[in-house]
C-alpha cells in the first residue's frame, strides 16, 4: 500500500496540473478574504445612525419603530464583540476559500483517477496490482492527503491575514476560542472528504473532460440552483421551515454548515447542528468511495 501511494504522489507531482490548482485555490482565498474582512469590519463598526435622534416631522409611530431599529442594531454591534461573536466572525475569516477550495480539490482528485483512462496507464496499473480495490484505497488516501496540503496553505494564509485584521480592529483574534478552532478543525475535514468525492466522481463518469466539467458544473451553478428552487418551493409550495433547512443535505451547503458560515446566507432560518452536516458529507463520501470502488473492481479497464 505504500508503494502505491508513493506512485500516485508520483503521478500528481509529475503533472503541472496540481500547482494551477492550488494557484487557483490560493488566489480564490485572497478574494474571499477580501470579502469576508470586509464584511467583519462592518459587523465590528457602529454604525453612525445609532447616535442620531429621530428626524423631525415623524409621526409618533414612525418613531418609534425608529428607535426600535436603532436599539436592535446597538444590541447586535453588543453581540458582535462579545467573546462567541469576535469568535463566530473570526471562524468566517479563517475559512475563507472554503467554497472554490474545495472545488479545487474535487477537481484535481478527479483528475488523479480520470487520467489513468485518459492517458491509457489503467491497464498497466491494473496489471502491476490486480487487487483493484488496493488502488483506488491508495487513490482516496492520495486524495485525502492532497486536500490536507490545500488545507493548510489556505489555513495559514487566512490565520495569518485574520489575525493582522484583527489586531487592527483592536479586538481579539479568537484563536483560543474553541469556535474558531472547530471552524478550523471541521474545515480540515471537509477538504478532505471533498478529496475523497472527487476519486468517486472520476470512477463514476470515466472520461476526464466530461467528469471535470460535470462536477465543477454541478458544484457552482447546480448548487445555487437547488437553493433558489428551494426558495421558491418555500415561497409558493410548500410554508414550512423545514424546505428551506433541506438546504444542509447539498453536499456544497453542508460544508458552509460545518464551518458556520451557511447561516449568514440563511438570515434567520433555523438550521439543524453542525453534526448534521458533518454527517451528510460523510454519508456522500463513503457513497461516492464504494460506488467508486465496487465499479472499478468489476469494470473492463482495457
Amino acid at each position: 500500500m505504500i508503494r502505491l501511494i508513493r506512485s500516485e504522489l508520483i503521478k500528481l507531482r509529475t503533472t503541472n496540473m496540481w500547482w494551477i490548482f492550488l494557484l487557483c485555490s490560493v488566489a480564490f482565498v485572497g478574494l474571499a478574504l477580501l470579502i469576508n474582512t470586509a464584511q467583519a469590519d462592518s459587523d465590528l463598526s457602529t454604525p453612525d445612525y445609532l447616535n442620531q435622534a429621530p428626524p423631525p416631522g415623524m409621526s409618533p409611530q414612525d418613531q418609534a419603530d425608529f428607535l426600535a431599529q436603532q436599539q436592535a442594531a446597538r444590541d447586535e454591534a453588543a453581540a458582535n464583540h462579545t467573546g462567541a461573536g469576535l469568535a463566530r466572525i473570526a471562524a468566517n475569516v479563517y475559512t475563507s476559500g472554503q467554497f472554490f477550495g474545495l472545488m479545487m480539490v474535487m477537481l484535481l482528485a478527479i483528475l488523479l483517477i480520470t487520467n489513468e483512462f485518459y492517458h491509457q496507464t489503467a491497464t498497466a496499473t491494473f496489471l502491476a496490482t490486480p487487487k483493484r480495490t488496493k488502488v483506488i484505497a491508495a487513490k482516496l488516501i492520495t486524495g485525502g492527503a492532497m486536500a490536507v496540503i490545500f488545507w493548510f496553505i489556505a489555513t495559514v494564509i487566512n490565520v495569518v491575514v485574520g489575525a493582522i485584521f484583527f489586531s487592527s480592529e483592536g479586538v481579539a483574534n479568537s484563536l483560543g476560542h474553541w469556535t474558531a478552532q472547530q471552524a478550523i478543525l471541521l474545515n480540515l475535514l471537509v477538504y478532505v472528504l471533498w478529496g475523497i468525492f472527487g476519486i468517486g466522481i472520476g470512477v463514476l463518469i470515466r472520461s476526464q473532460i466530461g467528469a471535470t466539467i460535470t462536477a465543477a458544473v454541478v458544484y457552482t451553478i447546480g448548487t445555487y440552483a437547488a437553493l433558489a428552487m428551494l426558495a421558491l418551493i418555500r415561497e409558493y409550495l410548500i410554508k414550512e421551515d423545514w424546505v428551506l433547512e433541506a438546504a444542509v443535505y447539498i453536499p456544497p451547503l453542508a460544508s458552509e454548515h460545518v464551518v458556520g458560515s451557511l447561516r449568514g446566507q440563511m438570515g434567520n432560518t433555523h438550521l439543524p447542528a453542525r453534526w448534521v452536516g458533518v454527517v451528510v458529507l460523510v454519508g456522500w463520501a463513503v457513497i461516492l468511495g464504494t460506488i467508486g470502488t465496487l465499479i472499478t473492481r468489476k469494470r473492463d479497464i482495457a
